[in-house]
């Protein structure tokens, strides 16, 4: 066996066993590298693989730790995320991290919106402190005018109901796996080229008018999605 292989599968044991509880902090990679009597390539290996197997992650500055439960999320089903959060016992949290003036320059614009001017929403979304989503969320300005307005740090489907009387009747959602771009990797404090899954989600109303168009990027070991058929 390996020595980064050794390492993996020490601190898999200590997590299977609840030596170490979900969020809890590892040891440092120096501290790893005395007890193994390994260099830090090694042990940086084998941290990457528990990683890309969702058993502990990583934040810039502050070291690696045990992955807490993650947010069971139906993909076709319309939810509210605080909700859904709380129903599963997280404490879930939203920054506003931009809304740009309306624009007709963006990509969106152009493929889903006609060209005509649209807001573009950025959001952090917290669980249990821990950013675990970045999205941007893009929509007529014509539509929802005075959006900036708006409390934008709860629910984007309650403010367009409540204050626009727009509601959404259904969605769909494109899935695929990608790595966090840049200012998202930033946001969540991850180095880029860290793995996600990047949802692009269309959402209409009761008239096929389109609502908005969001695209999330979540955190790879944040996120299970059931997905139940017939």
């Amino acid at each position: 066996m390996l020595l980064y292989q050794v390492i993996r599968n020490h601190i898999q044991s200590l997590v299977a066993e609840g030596r170490l509880q979900a969020g809890s902090k590892l040891s440092s990679e120096r501290a790893l590298q005395e007890q193994f009597n390994s260099t830090r390539i090694t042990v940086r290996e084998a941290l990457a693989r528990l990683e890309s197997e969702g058993v502990i992650f990583s934040q810039k500055r502050r070291g690696w730790f045990v992955t807490p439960d993650k947010l069971k999320w139906h993909p076709a089903r319309k939810v509210n995320f605080n909700a859904l959060a709380q129903k599963q016992g997280f404490v879930p949290s939203t920054e506003v991290i931009e809304i740009q003036s309306p624009s007709n320059t963006h990509q969106v614009s152009h493929h889903y919106f006609d060209s005509k001017p649209v807001y573009k929403l950025t959001r952090a979304r917290y669980l249990d402190g821990r950013g675990i989503l970045i999205e941007e969320i893009y929509c007529l300005a014509d539509r929802f005018e005075g959006l900036e307005q708006q409390p934008l740090n709860g629910s984007i489907t309650q403010v367009m109901e409540h204050s626009y009387q727009v509601n959404v009747s259904h969605e769909k959602c494109e899935i695929s796996v990608t790595v966090l771009p840049d200012r998202a990797a930033e946001l969540l404090e991850k180095n880029c080229g860290a793995p996600c899954l990047k949802v692009q989600r269309a959402r209409y109303d009761e008239h096929q008018a389109l609502v908005d168009y969001n695209i999330e990027f979540w955190l790879h070991d944040a996120i299970e999605m059931i997905i139940e058929g017939k």
